[in-house]
């Protein structure tokens, strides 16, 4: 069987276009070269006029477990850790700014940066397995990718600090219930209503949709844009901290 890529394209009809985010054996955890590929599909594709909607989600039965934790080492300087960060947050950008809209489709795990990458879509179907965990603060370092504006955009200020202080993990239901997720699904239904929803929305203008998007991403994402050029440089700070030491020792023994 030939191997894909961590992120790979695939085409369907009605200009549905899929994007998997592809390591399952770590459970797609996101890395530096993945968010990379990942950009570069979402420019061919932005250019692509018969693709209408891209559909992200991960392969097998996971979105995403967060930042693949075998990238950088003790000899990582600040300045190393601040430009790989910005890698991350340049897919962010890239879904925002696409002129296609984006469906994040999860199950499993939704994990950390995996996180910001759904809000960064524009819509969201989720199984009833899906699991989501922001759990930043719970390890030491800031919540990455616009997370801390996106969040409170979607569930308002106090409840967005609670999740994020705290790491507390919620389901689609109350993923729903915060405005975060559109639809949820059973799990065994996920792919059949993922590209039902799709295609209704493929078939609707798309110059309507991508000039509704990009106003209204215009308006939210100045606020988006100043969060992560700040936490650009203040992650990458939190990591070299005594107490992050501690806490990432007691992580890696769990």
């Amino acid at each position: 069987m030939e191997e894909k890529d961590v992120v790979y394209l695939e085409k369907k009809d009605q200009g549905i276009a899929v994007l998997y985010l592809n390591q399952p054996k770590k459970k797609n955890a996101i890395s530096a070269v993945m968010m990379d590929m990942l950009c570069r599909y979402l420019a061919e594709l932005d250019r692509d006029e018969e693709t209408r909607v891209i559909l992200l989600r991960g392969a097998g039965d996971n979105f995403s477990t967060g930042g693949d934790l075998s990238q950088g080492g003790p000899d990582m300087t600040i300045e190393d850790s601040r430009r790989l960060l910005r890698r991350y947050i340049a897919a962010v950008k890239g879904i925002r700014q696409t002129g296609k809209p984006v469906i994040a489709v999860t199950d499993g795990y939704v994990v950390g940066g995996a996180v910001s990458l759904v809000l960064a879509c524009d819509l969201v179907v989720a199984s009833d397995k899906t699991v989501f965990i922001p759990n930043f603060c719970a390890i030491g370092i800031i919540p990455e990718m616009g997370i801390m504006a996106m969040l409170q955009q979607l569930a308002g200020p106090q409840r967005a600090k609670e999740i994020l202080f705290f790491g507390k993990r919620f389901g689609a239901g109350e993923g729903f219930d915060m405005g975060i997720v559109n639809q949820v699904v059973k799990k065994e239904e996920l792919e059949e209503k993922a590209f039902q929803y799709a295609k209704k929305l493929s078939a609707i203008s798309a110059n309507s949709i991508s000039i509704t998007k990009g106003i209204m991403n215009g308006a939210a994402d100045p606020m988006v844009g100043a969060v992560m050029e700040a936490e650009s440089t203040a992650s990458p700070f939190c990591t070299r901290t005594g107490e992050y030491r501690e806490m990432a020792a007691r992580f890696s023994k769990k």
